[in-house]
């Protein structure tokens, strides 16, 4: 009887899975302190790099969040934009490309650029994509980075 009991639970649980808000979506090219800690939290940014922000897009409303975020910094080393122990700048690699361009995005201008990046594994079954464009101030950073 207990074990009856647990699975209509359990699909009751999950036939209301679907109503449950998880979190909002937000856009914007001039990002709050606070969205931009997160992204230096979440992307594993070096606490010391100088970084402009560019823009941001945040899919919160679903299960996982995913982030798109461009900035700018003035460093002139990439290796120290982000946290080293976690990020290994030195496995990017030229011609890199984001499979997920996102058009409808005005400031995400990736489309037809081959970028210096690639895909980096981070803690906790997170994920991102780094695309690098080397400027004469310093670099342009994209960023799209996921939780699974």
């Amino acid at each position: 009887m207990k074990k009856i009991h647990l699975l209509i639970a359990l699909l009751l649980a999950l036939s209301f899975a679907g109503c449950l808000e998880f979190g909002k979506d937000e856009e914007t090219t001039t990002p709050t302190k606070a969205q931009v800690d997160r992204c230096r939290s979440e992307m594993h940014l070096a606490p010391s790099a100088k970084i402009t922000p560019l823009g941001l897009k945040l899919e919160g409303s679903g299960i996982d969040d995913v982030i798109w975020f461009k900035f700018k910094t003035s460093s002139a080393n990439l290796a120290e934009i982000f946290d080293s122990t976690i990020v290994d700048t030195s496995r990017f690699a030229n011609e890199f490309t984001f499979v997920h361009e996102m058009n409808q995005l005005k400031w995400w201008d990736v489309k037809g650029k081959a970028l210096f990046g690639g895909q980096v594994s981070l803690p906790n079954a997170r994920f991102m994509n780094v695309g690098v464009k080397k400027t004469e101030e310093g670099y342009v950073i994209y960023i799209m980075w996921h939780q699974t």
